[in-house]
């Protein structure tokens, strides 16, 4: 297979794989106007991604119903025209492939490799996730179907500085296991790499609100499969408060 990319990753980016930092790249979507971004890496910087990375980015209706988004390129980014009332936008991407060994450290692969060298400790897939609340819908308190997912139980634009929000981690349709699975527990944006929480059980997380505007809700898990092998999923829930 044909190598496009390798990476060593630092230190700081295999915490964000194992023990749940965010210090690395997460995800998230902005809308503005008649626009959404999609935005990867930290708030207040981004960096320029591949565009066949994004798998898909679609907008609900206020009756739920999906329609299928078309990004398109700026600055090595992507964003899409919104042409349409959505109080939810989500987008699905392909953070490809990863090797960690005890020779190399971290490595990224656009595609699984064959006969790959080195004393293996894991490796599996990455995918990250997001979803944008606009405005509030009573639907957004259940999933809409991502594979991995952040659920508000209440409306969280309605909420001030410092109250808590209520949300529950979703995996496939279903509650997520607790084990392997992290998540933030404040969802003000200033705090470049908030503390990502171990859940010891399935019950719904109590995240701290942030000032009024942007917030940013972050969450990991980490699919155990055969072996070493895993599928690694970075999730996001981002909405805008009020005074």
């Amino acid at each position: 297979m044909i190598l496009t990319r390798t990476l060593t990753v630092s230190a700081c980016l295999l915490a964000l794989l194992t023990a749940g930092t965010s210090s690395a790249h997460d995800m998230w979507l902005e809308k503005t106007d008649n626009t959404v971004k999609l935005n990867y890496g930290h708030p207040g910087h981004t960096d320029p991604y591949p565009m066949e990375r994004i798998t898909a980015i679609n907008g609900y209706t206020d009756t739920r119903w999906k329609v299928l988004l078309t990004p398109m390129p700026k600055d090595g980014e992507a964003f899409c025209y919104v042409t349409d009332e959505y109080p939810l936008i989500t987008v699905d991407f392909d953070n490809w492939y990863w090797y960690h060994t005890e020779e190399e450290g971290w490595q990224q692969f656009n595609t699984p490799q064959q006969d790959f060298k080195g004393t293996m400790i894991e490796e599996g897939a990455s995918y990250k996730l997001s979803k944008e609340i606009v405005y509030w819908k009573p639907y957004l308190a259940k999933p809409v179907g991502q594979r991995a997912e952040i659920v508000p139980l209440k409306d969280p634009t309605t909420l001030k500085e410092g109250d808590m929000l209520p949300v529950q981690l979703y995996f496939e349709g279903e509650l997520m296991p607790a084990a392997d699975s992290r998540t933030s527990l404040t969802s003000d944006p200033s705090i470049e790499h908030p503390e990502l929480v171990s859940r010891t059980n399935q019950e719904p997380v109590m995240v701290k609100v942030g000032p009024a505007g942007r917030q940013i809700v972050i969450g990991k898990y980490a699919k155990p499969l055969e072996g070493v092998k895993k599928v690694w999923f970075a999730f996001s829930l981002t909405f805008t408060t009020t005074e």
